[in-house]
């Protein structure tokens, strides 16, 4: 994970209702006291950067007919963000969307979920775009870390997907039975997998229309469908970090990960 410069520190405290808030650069937003919850979409715009969020739960549902909601939080554009100890429940559009040239963005220790949400239960699109550069157009490319996380009930897909991304993920954890499909890299999106225990999905892992894919020591539990080792040629992350043995991934997670 890429160090952060310490921001301005904003305390969340019981729930609110925020409808959709756009979060301004050099801010850490960290819950405390019981169970402090935002209700509604936090959007990170192109230009924001140096942000955290911990400690908080976020949900923005559909309505009982299926409709409205939307993501958690947004990410379209922000850099250098960390999302740490969050749990992301019945979100009507994505859990967390990275997007639109974001970059350096960590997410760790977070727990995604669905309780009451019937459809769309799409956890965490990452893609970047294609930008013009002297009439030329060339791939501006969103990095992910994703470590330690808990895709649980209900997670139906998009754990993540990528296109024109670069996406680190080690020692997570996938329990979502029923879903339709885990892990995905698509077109010009590069994904490092290590260490990560999928336990009773389908379709835990594979890459397709030109996506690459790195695994190492993946461990698939009564899986089914697509779960695909390869030795395709990424990335190297720009930093150090140390890898837990795939076999203490599920207990490890599921004590540390979500808001505390």
């Amino acid at each position: 994970m890429l160090k952060l410069d310490e921001p301005l520190l904003i305390e969340v405290s019981g729930t609110l209702a925020i409808g959709s808030v756009a979060m301004a650069s050099n801010k850490t937003l960290i819950g405390t006291g019981k169970n402090p919850t935002l209700i509604g979409n936090l959007y990170l715009r192109s230009g924001a950067t140096n942000i955290i969020l911990r400690n908080l739960t976020f949900t923005n549902p559909m309505n009982k007919k299926g409709k409205g909601g939307g993501d958690g939080v947004t990410i379209r554009g922000g850099k250098m963000v960390w999302i740490d100890h969050c749990t992301f429940v019945d979100c009507g559009d994505g859990c967390i969307d990275i997007t639109n040239g974001a970059n350096d963005v960590t997410v760790s220790w977070c727990k995604f979920y669905y309780v009451k949400q019937p459809e769309h239960r799409y956890t965490m699109l990452t893609t970047g775009r294609t930008v013009k550069v002297k009439k030329k157009k060339k791939l501006k490319t969103v990095r992910v870390t994703l470590h330690h996380n808990w895709w649980a009930q209900g997670c139906n897909s998009r754990m993540p997907a990528a296109r024109k991304a670069d996406i680190h993920m080690y020692n997570n954890y996938f329990n979502c039975p029923g879903n339709f499909y885990c892990t995905n890299a698509r077109a010009d999106a590069s994904i490092l997998s290590e260490s990560n225990y999928y336990q009773e999905v389908q379709n835990p892992i594979y890459a397709e229309r030109g996506g690459r894919l790195k695994t190492r020591d993946n461990l698939f539990d009564r899986c089914t469908g697509k779960a695909e080792r390869r030795d395709d040629k990424v990335f190297k992350p720009p930093y150090e970090y140390t890898v837990t043995k795939v076999k203490k991934v599920p207990e490890m997670v599921k004590r540390g990960a979500g808001a505390r």
